[in-house]
């Protein structure tokens, strides 16, 4: 789960650049993986096209005893998606630099211990504060110069050293801007974890001060793990981790099981919201709002006209009529083709009396259909000629705007769901994935004795 670590590391003159080529895996350095995303930002001038260009010219510039650079390494929470890790290594550069200092960000995956996700940020930048005098390289890194500013270069930020001066001890004071940093990392992490609903959180507080039982686990360093790696051999400082890990061992085992009960509780509710969210958004498919154009609007507003009502009028009395003649000439068909009868004599007398010849009956109908043809190329004529209508223009062109909004908020919901949802099958993986590394790490946790008073929300 998501860990607190966040270092301020300190270079001198000449390690900027091989630094900069090392978190960006360019240079000696593009054989390297893991490097996922790169910015930078406040860049002078002369080094925007090419960042690179700014820390050469730190290490080129700056004062032999100079700092080139600062540089603070972050863990990110593996709960959260690259996009969401981005949004937090940026939310750091603002609030470690602002808009004065210049720096370059890069976002590493690595593999953790445990086998899963080791996701941290490395922030590299610039004590200078750009002042917003244009200046090239050579005079950017220069000694400051109050009186003239222009003369001199950008002056430095002197908050981010420690209250006290020299080789600094185990247990020295931090500068207040660190702490302040500090703290601003555990809340912007932490309610980027809310706003994700992961269940882990952060603290930037000492294991003592968050009344926690299990020792501090000390820093192996790169040189001490590959060497045991590589050849066995466990020096001084592998041996205390090792010592500090199997010590914290029961009280790691407590805390797993925390963790686990708390992912799976997790689990469940997003798989019940991923259900629901796949649901809505299938009947919001279905439901996809109609689109018209302006003449298909044109046509259904020609109705409610005082034209197309008379229109619409002539074509129903066209058709009532017709309808009318077809009768009379299906009954008048239907006695006179009848065989002549002593039974149906009357009928047949009466019938030619009342409805005239066979051929009169046919014109009749004929007739009727050719006064519904008008009346219906009547009615097309006038909806021809309204497409013309200024009145009924401008009423479909508002109509149409309104079909477009709502067409367009449909679509915009159905995105949303559809992040929603991609979001929540990120969160379902990583959530799994945790899971699993705790099987992996802690088998027998269910089958070992549970210790009072050890259990926390911190990962173990």
């Amino acid at each position: 789960m998501a860990i607190y670590h966040l270092s301020l590391k300190v270079e001198a003159k000449g390690k900027a650049s091989p630094h900069f080529q090392y978190i960006c895996a360019v240079g000696k350095y593009t054989q390297k993986t893991g490097v996922v995303h790169v910015e930078h930002g406040n860049m002078p001038i002369w080094a925007i096209a090419e960042p690179s260009m700014f820390w050469k010219a730190s290490d080129e510039f700056e004062r032999a005893n100079g700092t080139a650079y600062r540089e603070l390494e972050v863990s990110l929470p593996r709960e959260l998606p690259l996009s969401q890790q981005v949004e937090l290594a940026r939310s750091l550069a603002e609030k470690a630099c602002g808009d004065n200092h210049a720096f370059t960000f890069a976002i590493h995956h690595a593999k953790a211990s445990d086998g899963g996700m080791n996701p941290h940020v490395h922030l590299q930048f610039s004590e200078r504060i750009d002042d917003g005098i244009e200046r090239d390289c050579k005079h950017y890194f220069k000694r400051a110069n109050k009186k003239q500013p222009e003369k001199g270069g950008c002056i430095k930020d002197r908050s981010w050293q420690a209250s006290t001066r020299g080789r600094q001890k185990c247990g020295a004071a931090s500068s207040e801007r660190l702490l302040a940093i500090r703290q601003s990392w555990e809340a912007m992490c932490n309610q980027a974890l809310a706003d994700a609903n992961a269940p882990a959180r952060i603290d930037c507080r000492s294991h003592a001060a968050c009344g926690l039982l299990q020792k501090p686990q000390p820093k192996v360093g790169a040189k001490s793990w590959h060497q045991q790696k590589r050849t066995g051999h466990k020096n001084e400082r592998f041996k205390r981790w090792e010592e500090v890990v199997q010590s914290n061992q029961p009280i790691l085992v407590d805390m797993a099981r925390v963790c686990r009960d708390t992912l799976e509780s997790h689990h469940a509710t997003l798989l019940d919201e991923q259900t629901f969210v796949r649901d809505e958004l299938n009947k919001l498919r279905e439901a996809t709002p109609a689109m018209h154009s302006q003449e298909q609007i044109i046509r259904q507003l020609v109705p409610d006209t005082m034209h197309g009502k008379a229109g619409q009028a002539a074509i129903t009395h066209a058709q009532q009529v017709k309808l009318k003649a077809e009768r009379r000439h299906r009954h008048y068909m239907q006695v006179m083709d009848t065989p002549l009868s002593f039974g149906n004599l009357g009928k047949k007398l009466a019938c030619w009396w009342k409805y005239s010849s066979r051929s009169t009956e046919a014109g009749y109908v004929r007739e009727t259909e050719s006064a519904l043809k008008k009346a219906l190329r009547k009615y097309d004529a006038l909806l021809t000629k309204a497409q013309e209508s200024p009145a009924l223009i401008a009423k479909a062109a508002g109509l149409l705007e309104e079909e477009q909004q709502e067409s367009q908020l449909w679509q915009d919901n159905i995105n949303a769901m559809e992040r929603r949802l991609a979001v929540l099958d990120d969160r379902l993986q990583v959530d799994q994935g945790e899971l699993v590394i705790l099987a992996m790490k802690y088998p027998d946790m269910d089958a070992l004795p549970v210790l009072s008073g050890t259990l926390s929300t911190a990962a173990p």
